[in-house]
């Protein structure tokens, strides 16, 4: 089959499901089983596709109209111009999260000491080191799967033993040292909310996504937490949800904190800076 006739069954079907990017979509899973850059998709479209790589991409359109995300599909996603592995075991990186690697960079002192709390697929770690080298970096995860996955990206795109990880519950890994920046996404979705998010988001782990009481349980435990290993003028950067401004103030108005509050790219609060 010509590999325009491929794209374009694709992209009707997409379409006929209601995915909200249905060109990307297919463009990102045949450039992957063809591996190719996307736009040798339109350069080349009159090419043939062998019958094996038209079944594998059937395979996943199949995937896709059933909801799964794209990133979990091919096995990656591209993040700070940086190409990460991603499976089940991690969140998927989005692009409003570079907006802390952006914050990071900008804040953090030279050969300075910064922690990524929470780290996933270690996208954040992995981008903060690739731009930073001078900066000591730590990375910690509850999860032993997902260490695993961001131990992988780290040795795939830094190389060596470039960041320093840690299993653990939050700061229980880290006692005798000060952090000068401590950055995090933490989970901070309401469990409530389960049954009104897109169907996407419900194959990401719940641990990474869900908090208790109204998504702010972490949040809670992190600023109650941090100070212990905060530097003497260390900074919390930390993702937050985009009705969470008066809960944060609130709740750091009871401690020796400053809050600031960062909208992201589209004009919504995201990110909060907690500093001593």
């Amino acid at each position: 089959m010509y590999l325009s006739d491929i794209m374009h069954d694709m992209i009707a079907k997409f379409s006929d499901a209601g995915l909200q990017t249905p060109v990307l979509d297919a463009q990102v899973i045949v450039a992957h089983v063809l591996d190719v850059e996307r736009y040798k998709l339109i350069a080349e479209d009159d090419c043939i596709v062998s019958a094996e790589d038209e079944r594998i991409v059937h395979r996943m359109m199949k995937r896709r109209l059933r909801g799964e995300p794209v990133a979990y599909i091919v096995g990656q996603k591209e993040f700070y111009s940086l190409n990460f592995a991603v499976t089940r075991e991690v969140m998927i990186p989005r692009p409003e999260t570079e907006l802390l690697i952006d914050l990071t960079l900008f804040h953090a002192r030279q050969r300075g000491i910064v922690l990524d709390l929470g780290t996933g697929s270690g996208a954040i770690a992995i981008s903060v080191k690739h731009n930073r080298a001078d900066l000591e970096v730590y990375a910690s995860d509850i999860s032993k799967k997902a260490l695993r996955v961001a131990k992988r990206n780290a040795r795939n795109i830094l190389g060596g033993e470039s960041i320093r990880f840690y299993q653990g519950d939050l700061f229980s890994p880290f006692q005798e040292i000060a952090f000068d920046i401590i950055v995090t996404n933490p989970p901070y979705v309401d469990p409530e909310k389960r049954t009104t998010l897109q169907d996407e988001l419900l194959y990401e782990p719940a641990v990474a996504l869900f908090a208790e009481n109204r998504g702010h349980d972490v949040i809670k435990r992190i600023i109650s937490e941090c100070g212990k290993c905060l530097g003497r003028h260390g900074m919390v950067i930390m993702e937050i949800g985009e009705e969470m401004e008066d809960f944060l103030g609130a709740l750091i108005s009871e401690t020796d904190f400053h809050l600031s509050i960062l909208s992201d790219y589209g004009g919504l609060p995201r990110v909060a800076l907690i500093k001593r």
